[in-house]
């Protein structure tokens, strides 16, 4: 199974940017569809930019997760900068904030969401976006092994994400 995929059939424009659209995976190491967009910015020679799209209506959330997810951002953000790519982090619906950051771009690289509301961004991002829109996976499912492990131990899945 492909790590990446295409989410709609747009060809490449003359854009001033690659923007990578941060949403599932918030997190500037081991991740695979930041990586992605470093390799196709790179590709393209053109710059990076990461977005975030931060809406205060989001099902369920309360003021602890979005400290706590804010605080990751500040990290990402300062991670990012250290590696020369510019972040950005937008109030409003996520997917609006990728298309209106998107309207520049060469290239619209996301990351893969798993809950209804990241699927249903993604679409509409993918419908209305000029340019291409690729979806990367960019958490691994690894089986846990240690060389101290007995053959009778158990071996538990793991997820990175």
């Amino acid at each position: 199974m492909s790590r990446v995929a295409s989410l709609n059939d747009r060809n490449v424009v003359a854009g001033d940017y690659v923007l990578y659209w941060m949403q599932q995976s918030q997190r500037a190491v081991c991740n695979h569809a930041l990586e992605y967009a470093v390799r196709r910015a790179n590709e393209l020679e053109q710059p990076l930019i990461v977005c975030f799209g931060i809406t205060n209506d989001y099902p369920e959330a309360n003021l602890r997760h979005y400290t706590f997810m804010l605080e990751g951002l500040r990290d990402v953000g300062l991670a990012l900068e250290q590696r020369g790519i510019r972040f950005t982090l937008q109030q409003g619906d996520p997917a609006a904030v990728a298309l209106k950051l998107g309207e520049r771009a060469s290239h619209i690289i996301c990351d893969r969401g798993y809950l209804t509301p990241q699927q249903e961004w993604r679409k509409r991002v993918a419908t209305k976006a000029t340019c291409p829109v690729v979806q990367s996976r960019a958490t691994s499912l690894f089986r846990y092994t240690s060389r101290h492990a007995s053959a009778s131990s158990p071996r538990i899945p793991c997820a990175q994400s």
